[in-house]
């Protein structure tokens, strides 16, 4: 993949040279290529195209010591940079001072001051009780299991497109790809799913407002009438912006819609705001860009700060105030993950930064936008620092380009700069931490534009 040649010898055991020496590059390399797919995935399928040394903010160093700027945020976890100084010296503090505690058996101080600083945060004031689970996947289900068994119903509503973890039960009520549901589909019992109306591939003649209707009424006149009875269904979870399908932003008539259908059936409804969440669109959460009020929200990734695995569900009285719900794992509201939590929640009020998000994206969106007179581009679209580039092959059929999305994504790797790309998919997004400073996130963006403009007809 990257046209190494590899010395003799050099990858045999005990023959490990110090990394950043010379040669140390090709042997972690060699080492690479020989150990990853015997260990872990398919060669055809892995993203990785270095060996990572190190890590700090914004930037990975590989083994010889090359320079990558990060536009992933390790997939939006390192929201305030990898390794923040005093996100870390909290949580080397919490470990030494409370190891592992499980929190239903012994709560902790951490877990009343997280959930404190979660609530002071919260997008609407009718969310007053706090879940805490490791993961967002298991935040994901935890709002799920909330909503089923606060409301008595067997059902839940979930859209196409959407991704909510891979664990069995979220690839049941996520359905992002059909190849991440394959062998499973018969696990999805509960589950309906309905059309998200992704605006660039609306039907020709629609608006977005009209596609948001369009959408809002195959629910009504379509799964309301030969699917699922409105009394049956516990809730309706969504992406307020479905990033994982390549950053599609919903009409906000879509939104608002949804919030009625809910209040009109007793429906629960969910914000999924894994990603979304902490700053990441530009206000401290997605769902604040519509103008409606979730009745349970999910968190994850970023909120542990980049250092612990953390996740939350926020909820009404109706849907965690007065049901003993069976949820949670071992691991959920690790003390000092809880504290990195808190830290991280401090910092982004402190300093402001899902306003910096805002501006930040905005600026990045304004040039990226110039990047759809490529031949390839078929359009770029953006909330704060979650901008997609979509790869197509035929601007007028909109025909997605999956091969030449990847070639762009690894060509960008060996440009020095890392976007965030997964497989099979043709939309490449810039989701660097919201801390990257400016001439890095310029830097980076000047060599998407390299990489895109190579492989432009």
């Amino acid at each position: 993949m990257t046209g190494r040649t590899f010395p003799a010898g050099m990858a045999k055991k005990g023959a490990k040279p110090p990394v950043g020496t010379k040669g140390a590059a090709d042997w972690y390399w060699k080492r690479y290529t020989e150990l990853y797919p015997k260990y872990f995935w398919a060669d055809d399928t892995k993203l990785a195209d270095i060996v990572v040394a190190s890590a700090k903010g914004s930037l990975l160093h590989d083994v010889e010591g090359r320079e990558y700027i990060d536009l992933t945020s390790q997939w939006a976890t390192n929201n305030l940079g990898n390794v923040h100084p005093e996100i870390l010296k909290a949580t080397v503090d919490a470990l030494e001072r409370y190891g592992f505690l499980i929190l239903f058996m012994n709560p902790h101080l951490p877990m009343i001051d997280v959930a404190e600083r979660l609530l002071s945060i919260r997008p609407s004031k009718n969310l007053t009780r706090v879940f805490l689970e490791l993961s967002g996947t298991g935040a994901a289900e935890g709002a799920v299991k909330h909503a089923i068994e606060a409301s008595g119903r067997p059902l839940i509503l979930s859209f196409m497109g959407q991704y909510h973890g891979l664990s069995i039960g979220a690839t049941a009520f996520g359905s992002l790809a059909s190849r991440m549901r394959r062998n499973w589909e018969a696990f999805s019992g509960g589950a309906v799913h309905a059309p998200y109306p992704m605006t660039y591939r609306k039907p020709p003649g629609m608006t977005d407002p009209e596609y948001g209707d369009w959408c809002l009424g195959f629910i009504e006149d379509q799964i309301l009438r030969h699917v699922a009875f409105p009394d049956r269904i516990a809730g309706v979870i969504f992406e307020p912006v479905a990033l994982e399908a390549g950053v599609w932003i919903p009409p906000a008539n879509f939104v608002r819609g949804l919030r009625k259908l809910a209040d009109t059936h007793g429906w629960f409804f969910i914000a999924d705001e894994v990603e979304t969440g902490l700053g990441r669109t530009g206000t401290m959460w997605g769902i604040e860009h519509f103008g409606v009020a979730p009745d349970l929200i999910s968190i994850g990734k970023a909120l542990g700060g980049g250092l612990m695995p953390l996740g939350a569900v926020l909820g009404d009285e109706r849907s965690m105030g007065t049901h003993d719900v069976i949820a949670g794992t071992t691991f959920g509201g690790h003390p000092a993950a809880c504290v990195a939590a808190t830290v991280t929640i401090d910092i982004m009020q402190r300093d402001r930064i899902p306003e910096r998000s805002a501006r930040l994206g905005g600026k990045a969106l304004r040039r990226v936008k110039e990047w759809e007179d490529l031949s390839i581009v078929g359009e770029t679209r953006g909330l704060g620092l979650a901008i997609g580039v979509e790869i197509v092959s035929d601007k007028r059929t909109k025909a997605r380009d999956n091969d030449v999305a990847r070639e762009v994504f690894f060509d960008c790797v060996r440009g020095g700069v890392i976007p965030l790309y997964d497989y099979e998919m043709n939309v490449l997004r810039i989701q660097p931490p919201l801390t990257i400073e400016e001439p890095l996130l310029d830097k980076a963006l000047d060599g998407m534009e390299t990489a895109l403009r190579k492989h432009s007809r």
